[in-house]
């Protein structure tokens, strides 16, 4: 999460809105953020169901380890990786997205 806090101001660039997604609570989630300095959204999904409705977990499991989603403006999943984020990869998508949503 700290690797996206610092990225921010580059995900801003492309108008992109960074959200964390966790199965801890709501009051873990609050002291989690101020004790790392976050300043981006942390949804709690302590059920799992968001992963279900994004499709974005395998086989309707909950999944336990961490996970990076992009979804577009349309909310169409267009990038989905397991394990710690790759930013360069991220911004490198970013980039490539934002060019072809600028096509006509």
């Amino acid at each position: 999460m700290e690797g996206h806090q610092r990225n921010l101001y580059l995900y801003e660039r492309f108008n992109t809105q960074v959200v964390g997604v966790s199965r801890d609570d709501v009051t873990t989630l609050q002291y989690w953020a101020k004790d790392l300095g976050l300043t981006f959204p942390l949804l709690s999904n302590v059920s799992g169901w968001l992963g279900i409705i994004f499709d974005v977990q395998p086989g309707n499991q909950p999944v336990f380890n961490r996970r990076t989603a992009i979804i577009d403006r349309k909310g169409v999943i267009r990038y989905v990786r397991d394990g710690s984020p790759d930013y360069k990869d991220i911004l490198s998508f970013l980039k490539k997205l934002e060019s072809e949503q600028e096509r006509p």
